[in-house]
């Protein structure tokens, strides 16, 4: 396989992962709705920390995906939704609580947010390692032919540009529209998109309590 036809199929089977709807992404639109391109370009730098030691770990094959699936796929799930409902706390709190100015150390802990925010939502998110360690794992044996330390290295680097891309993009859209939307119904679009996280955090942690 040449390095055009790894590309291409690296973009076609990461489209999976990348634009699938979740956590990650509804917390990356609720911080666009603030800091417009640069949370998404935050929040990217976070999920490729961790993306990275993901595929580094795989690739060097320090666990296989069965064994880790069964040893840690319940704490995963637990923490995973345990901090996206305490996520989605603080949101539901900060909106009602909301003022229009904001003390310096607010400021500080938001432009903080997004980075840490994609590293929570990654490494807790069971759905994004579960998708490593089975339809990537396609893709991290397939760039073995790149070479040990080059291949993953390849792979990642045809991978991540799709994130930075989607998360920028859709953060930046989320700004210009709450640009136009008045307080009440700006505050109704955060308050449903919460929900969402609600929504996701209940549903990983039901499924970690039922692994158990």
């Amino acid at each position: 396989m040449d390095a055009l036809a790894f590309g291409a199929e690296v973009v076609a089977v990461s489209a999976s992962g990348v634009l699938a709807p979740g956590p990650l992404f509804v917390a990356n639109v609720m911080y666009g709705t603030r800091q417009g391109a640069l949370s998404g370009i935050k929040v990217a730098h976070g999920h490729a920390v961790v993306e990275s030691t993901v595929i580094a770990v795989i690739a060097a094959g320090l666990f296989s995906a069965s064994a880790f699936i069964a040893d840690y796929a319940d704490i995963v799930t637990i923490f995973g939704g345990v901090s996206i409902i305490g996520f989605a706390i603080v949101q539901i709190i900060s909106i009602v609580a909301a003022r229009k100015k904001s003390d310096q150390k607010k400021k500080i802990e938001t432009r903080k947010g997004p980075f840490a925010t994609g590293v929570a939502f990654s490494a807790l998110n069971p759905f994004f390692l579960v998708w490593w360690l089975t339809v990537g794992l396609k893709l991290i044996s397939d760039s073995a032919a790149f070479g040990s330390v080059t291949g993953p290295a390849l792979l990642f680097g045809m991978h991540v540009w799709m994130d930075y891309a989607w998360l920028a993009a859709t953060a930046y859209l989320a700004s210009k529209g709450s640009s136009v939307l008045k307080s009440k119904y700006y505050r109704v679009l955060m308050l449903g998109l919460t929900g969402l996280l609600l929504y996701y955090g209940a549903q990983f942690l039901t499924s970690g309590i039922m692994i158990k």
